[in-house]
């Protein structure tokens, strides 16, 4: 399982320096690697890192509905983890999203 974790985690920091595009499939990997790990803290907030990355990308590409939904995912794990950091970021995009819809 920690094999799994790593690869995901090498997958959600190498998005950053991805075209949108490409970023969405690695983040999307990432999703499935994690999905196949039993639930905890760890986890949950790889989730949350990568749904709400994902968010932010979609977010770019124009895929508002894509992005709402793993907005909402992202948000979700990351309240689950208890991680602070990503707990941070999702209140940040949560607010960003926010206001993108009422303007």
């Amino acid at each position: 399982m920690q094999r799994l974790l790593d690869q995901a985690a090498i997958l959600i920091r190498d998005a950053r320096e991805l075209p949108p595009e490409r970023a969405v499939g690695s983040l999307k990997e990432s999703v499935g690697l994690l999905e196949a790990v039993r639930p905890s803290k760890e986890r949950d907030g790889m989730m949350a890192l990568a749904y709400l990355r994902l968010a932010q990308m979609q977010r770019q590409l124009g895929k508002r509905q894509e992005a709402e939904r793993a907005f909402m995912l992202g948000y979700s794990y990351a309240r689950s983890s208890r991680e602070e950091r990503v707990r941070r970021l999702a209140e940040k995009l949560s607010q960003e999203f926010t206001n993108s819809v009422q303007g």
